[in-house]
């Protein structure tokens, strides 16, 4: 909502089917989603996400929290998967429309490639 300092925010490129480069600028904040969808399968395909986060004209991000909500329509069942018992690596489930699947979250990484500060 750009009424909680949501400065602009839309789509940079996408096609509609497969793939999409989307920018949020919330005070300061560039957040960056991208989203890409690989053909095949049952169901359509498989979905890669990333979000990038960075204080406009500066660095890095500072210390950030972000929320990603997972959810079932209709029946089916959802379970965390945790690595090291702390980490939630994945979300695995069973869905009436897609039959089992996984959503796997990959460790954060900084620019370069380096490892992650915080998980």
């Amino acid at each position: 909502e750009q009424n909680d300092g949501v400065s602009r925010y839309g789509w940079l490129m996408h096609d509609g089917e497969n793939f999409g480069v989307q920018e949020i600028r919330d005070e300061g904040l560039l957040l960056r989603t991208e989203f890409v969808k690989q053909p095949g399968g049952d169901h359509g395909g498989d979905w890669s996400w990333r979000v990038t986060a960075k204080m406009e004209g500066k660095g890095p991000a500072p210390l950030l929290s972000l929320f990603f909500y997972v959810a079932t329509d209709g029946q089916g069942t959802l379970r965390p998967v945790l690595e090291n018992g702390t980490r939630l690596a994945a979300v695995a489930g069973t869905a009436e429309e897609l039959g089992d699947f996984t959503l796997t979250f990959l460790p954060p990484k900084g620019e370069g490639g380096e490892g992650p500060k915080y998980a």
